[in-house]
């Protein structure tokens, strides 16, 4: 079938770029199927301890978790000399299998991976929707951030896919801002939407509606109903006891609706069903909420109803489409029709592809940086002792000047001293690669003083493990802006 484009084709990694050891592995809505997806699927428990279960691996530094109902995607930082060797996208495929109880080798072909900038470049694409069903969607920057903060808490995320992450999401922002993809009703819900008006000739006045879930895609679904001409929403909702001004726990930027809505009880929701022309069910449950056979009881005329399932796991039972006068519709369905209205144009895709690069530049320099700049703040300390020193020295030849101009003194020799240090600092940091910039500031080390011990407690091989140092310090790129801010 037709999917939507990837705009940019491939990750691959560029040439002359030392390979970074970041990696993710995962599945999503081009290489496997629904029945595939909901399989390999993670509530929130779930990713929980399968991050665990990963970051016990000995390649594995730091991981986190994507899951969403078109993709699943582990990410992972390893150190290259870490004691298991190298990690592979069989041994990521292997731990998400063995949580779910499937045999990973007949899984294994719906799994794609990328390493190094390849990694980098689709987490920004994924973020800010480019890689979406809907392209430029705006759900996936918040289960981004969301996976982020799973990680977090779990103690997976630390200082490398921190800063990724951060660097994703402010890329995500500045291109939604630049394109005005957040004025555009892209999501599933209006997917979902605009596939039933094309079904029913874009009338739905008079349309009864039925949703099941109060969650983010039911607050979509009621928002892209707005101005349809739908004659009712029945809500058929978990906690009946909330007023109809709450709608159920539906978030208040929707209020008020332009159409009324009738809360019943989740546990009813089959007696709704023959009132109801459209059908939808979007919640988090593990099991159906409509079954086959207990919708063919309870269903007691042949009239057209569209089912519409907008959950992973599925929460309609696909057999209802052997039932007289239902249509079945779930996300794959409405895949094979996004077509190329959902697509960016050209000219967007140009200006997308430039802030992804301009952000995955940064990433990449700061990743390059991370190894000395922990040395670059030790030799700053070193030579601001060593200016200390002699500027006692130099104030005490002067007896006679006051406490007021010894001051001046030694703030202008301070400046002066910080200025040619940072310049110094600031111009290996711009114009060499991180290996020169080593060697370069270990030979200023030792001109300082520093001992081979000293620079040993702070040199790092291309790993880059920080785990150690990263909390005395500030984030590297916070730093690289200070010492740029510094020089000017």
């Amino acid at each position: 079938m037709d999917q939507p484009k990837d705009l940019f084709g491939p990750c691959r990694e560029r040439e002359g770029v030392s390979s970074m050891n970041i990696f993710v592995s995962g599945l999503n809505y081009r290489t496997a199927p629904l029945e595939i997806r909901e399989k390999l699927s993670f509530s929130a428990e779930e990713q929980k301890n399968t991050l665990m279960r990963i970051a016990a691996l000995p390649q594995v530094s730091e991981g986190v978790i994507l899951s969403t109902c078109n993709r699943t995607e582990i990410y992972v930082y390893f150190e290259a000399n870490s004691p298991g060797g190298v990690i592979t996208s069989a041994m990521i495929e292997n731990e998400l299998c063995r949580y779910k109880g499937l045999p990973a080798l007949e899984y294994r072909k719906y799994f794609y991976s990328y390493q190094g900038i390849g990694a980098v470049q689709h987490l920004f694409r994924v973020t800010v929707g480019l890689d979406s069903m809907v392209v430029g969607e705006d759900q996936i920057l918040g289960q981004v951030k969301k996976a982020h903060q799973a990680a977090l808490d779990a103690g997976t995320s630390r200082t490398c896919l921190n800063t990724l992450f951060r660097e994703a999401v402010t890329a995500a922002k500045l291109i939604k801002n630049a394109l005005r993809l957040s004025k555009m009703p892209r999501s599933v819900a209006s997917l979902a939407i605009k596939e039933i008006r094309r079904r029913l000739s874009k009338d739905l006045s008079g349309k009864t509606v039925l949703l099941i879930g109060t969650g983010e895609v039911g607050s979509l679904i009621l928002a892209n109903l707005a101005d349809t001409g739908v004659k009712k929403i029945l809500l058929a909702s978990r906690n009946k006891g909330k007023n109809a001004g709450h709608l159920g726990g539906i978030p208040a930027r929707f209020q008020p609706l332009q159409y009324p809505v009738e809360i019943i009880d989740y546990q009813l929701r089959y007696d709704c069903m023959n009132e109801a022309d459209l059908i939808f069910s979007a919640t988090a449950s593990p099991h159906y909420t409509i079954t086959r056979d207990q919708l063919e009881k309870s269903l007691q005329s042949a009239k057209k109803r569209i089912f519409i399932d907008l959950a992973v796991p599925r929460d309609i039972d696909k057999d209802i489409r052997e039932l007289s006068g239902v249509e079945y519709l779930n996300l794959d369905d409405l895949a094979k029709n996004a077509g190329a209205d959902w697509n960016l144009s050209m000219l967007e895709g140009i200006k997308a592809e430039g802030i992804i690069n301009e952000h995955v530049l940064s990433f990449e320099r700061w990743y390059q940086f991370r190894n000395v700049l922990p040395l670059m703040r030790e030799i700053q300390h070193v030579s601001s002792g060593y200016v200390e020193v002699k500027i006692n020295e130099a104030l005490v030849k002067l007896q006679s000047a006051s406490d007021s101009e010894k001051e001046v003194v030694r703030n202008a020799m301070q400046n002066l001293a910080n200025h040619f240090l940072n310049q110094y600092l600031y111009a290996v940091k711009e114009n060499v690669s991180w290996e020169e910039a080593n060697a370069y500031l270990k030979c200023l080390g030792k001109s300082m003083g520093m001992s081979e011990t000293d620079q040993k407690l702070w040199e790092r091989d291309g790993s880059g493990s920080q785990a150690d140092w990263a909390p005395r310090v500030r984030p590297a790129m916070e730093d690289c802006k200070v010492l740029h801010q510094t020089v000017k």
